[in-house]
């Protein structure tokens, strides 16, 4: 243990410094986290890690919390909304490029029959793209909710799901048998049912009993998530499916957003664990691998563009938006280095080829790092360039403009303010009503005003990931209505910095007790300011009149 504590410590101070330097480069973070691993590691570096294998127990960690807070932000709803091209894209994209790779490959002296299972690995392992990547990336610029950010991960998701089959079928490639397979969805079929089961009847009314704490609903969240992930694991199933399923069956909650933005910390250090990790595995590239790792990267990029492009293009998404979702899936899988060196204790493929893995690996992630960051400026110039080859394109709206589903009126809690607006939104326009959210820590608040018609979140007001996660960037208007001396952890003024800065557009109002106060309150950028004191005074003031004169 003491070792371990060692290695994440040098670690965490290597990917400090070099993530440093690399933001204020203003350079993608990824980057300066695969450096860190380098420059540490027992290959490139200077060796202050010698063993690897330690960060790798907190790197898986990080990929089951990882796809543990995508299963939260999974909406089943909104999957089956997208429907037919998620399902066409998802399904195509992997079947279309393995059948693309394995010629490609073989062409390349990789077989995919025999002693050497190579090429067919080539193939599989290519069709996967980075779920860690993508989603880092998508949320720091803020697009995981585009239409071109839903149908990325939702297609990382189906890809997670065919990851997991390959798992699955992985010591049967040499000799297929039809009973271990069938087994083995029988056991997938049998987790996530029971999954459902258990979170419906019995989850449901512990999430209900311990509301009232939001520290013990993180934490019955994750336990959840590792009781799930171990079950998985029981059964020789991916810890990684086991932590998704548990994710899927709390996000029909109203607590998955709070969960997801208490628990996003946490999973960002493991992830920075597990970009170390690779950056450790790298080898000094010598020609041959050099060669073969941009061979393989080049056929990833190639490939992502033939197959998501059309496949989205067919099931009527904009060409924009299927632009963008190929550039977003051109990587390759975390999945794909677990399964390649699998392969190489079942004896398919020698420890040769998984050093090309590791170093097309790093520089995909690279690549895909600036292409994700500079997706729509990318788009534009392919855009400009087709214009210059004389092929006529239509203008199309930013992903970003109509692609968002939001509310177009927030209320930070439901206090006796927000209910009065509330009660005369009703009685003058109750159709207005389906456009209100509210976001509270108390569970029968936010049933009362679901069974009124508007939408709601369990979630802290004061954490800029929940406001993030409930899309208040969408909104129209953000109200604060609730006076500093009743807000627990937060303020009016962190409150107005916070919304200001995930939704610049919107109008802001504040709650304030003094004139001071307000004139704070206008320079974080709230527009309107609600003096409640005053407001009564006025009331008062006019009844005085009426009956006195």
């Amino acid at each position: 243990m003491h070792g371990l504590l060692h290695d994440i410590g040098i670690a965490v101070l290597a990917a400090t410094i070099v993530g440093y330097i690399t933001h204020r480069l203003r350079q993608p973070i990824i980057l300066g986290y695969l450096l860190a691993g380098a420059l540490i590691g027992p290959s490139i570096g200077f060796r202050f890690i010698t063993d690897p294998e330690s960060i790798e127990v907190i790197s898986e960690l990080g990929l089951i919390l990882l796809l543990f807070i995508i299963g939260l932000e999974l909406n089943p709803a909104k999957v089956i909304a997208s429907g037919r091209p998620l399902i066409v894209a998802g399904v195509g994209q992997f079947v279309l490029s393995v059948l693309i790779g394995v010629p490609f490959f073989a062409l390349l002296g990789y077989s995919a029959s025999g002693a050497s299972l190579e090429g067919l690995y080539l193939a599989l392992l290519t069709a996967l793209s980075s779920t860690a990547i993508v989603v880092k990336a998508l949320y720091d610029k803020f697009e995981a909710d585009t239409i071109a950010g839903r149908l990325t991960l939702g297609v990382l998701i189906l890809q997670d799901v065919w990851a997991i089959l390959l798992l699955t079928l992985q010591p049967n490639f040499a000799s297929p048998e039809l009973l271990s397979v069938v087994t083995a969805l029988l056991k997938a079929a049998l987790l996530l049912g029971a999954g459902f089961v258990v979170s419906k009847y019995g989850l449901s009314r512990i999430f209900g009993s311990v509301a009232g704490s939001p520290e013990l609903v993180v934490l019955i969240s994750v336990g959840w998530c590792a009781l799930v992930a171990g079950a998985a694991g029981m059964l020789g199933l991916s810890k990684e499916m086991g932590a998704l399923v548990a994710g899927v069956s709390v996000s029909s909650f109203p607590y998955s957003v709070h969960v997801t933005a208490k628990t996003l910390p946490l999973r960002d250090f493991f992830l920075t664990l597990f970009f170390i990790s690779i950056g450790m595995k790298m080898a000094v590239p010598d020609a041959a691998m050099a060669a073969s790792g941009s061979v393989i990267v080049l056929f990833i990029i190639v490939s992502r563009f033939a197959t998501v492009v059309p496949l989205l293009r067919l099931t009527g998404v904009g060409r924009r938006s299927a632009w963008v979702t190929a550039l977003n899936l051109a990587q390759l899988s975390e999945f794909s280095l677990v399964i390649a060196a699998l392969g190489v204790g079942y004896g398919h493929i020698g420890e040769g080829l998984v050093s090309v893995l590791v170093f097309a690996m790093a520089l995909a992630s690279v690549l895909s790092s600036y292409a994700i960051k500079y997706n729509h400026e990318l788009h534009a110039a392919w855009t400009r360039l087709l214009f210059t080859l004389g092929v006529r394109v239509t203008a199309e709206p930013a992903d970003g403009e109509n692609g968002r589903d939001g509310y177009a009126v927030v209320l930070l809690g439901f206090h006796r303010a927000a209910r009065a607006l509330v009660q005369r939104i009703e009685e003058h326009n109750a159709v207005m009503l389906s456009k209100v959210l509210v976001i509270d820590f108390n569970t029968e608040l936010i049933r009362e005003v679901r069974s009124r018609g508007m939408g709601g979140v369990f979630g802290d007001i004061s954490s800029i990931d929940t406001l993030h996660h409930a899309h208040v960037d969408g909104a129209r208007m953000v109200l604060s209505t609730i006076p500093d001396y009743l807000l627990k952890g937060t303020t009016n003024a962190q409150l107005v910095r916070s919304c200001r800065m995930l939704a610049p557009g919107a109008v802001i109002v504040a709650t304030a007790d003094t004139t001071a106060q307000a004139e704070l309150l206008r320079e974080l950028g709230a527009d309107e300011i609600v003096f409640p004191y005053e407001m009564v005074g006025d009331v008062l003031l006019q009844i005085v009149n009426k009956n006195h004169g």
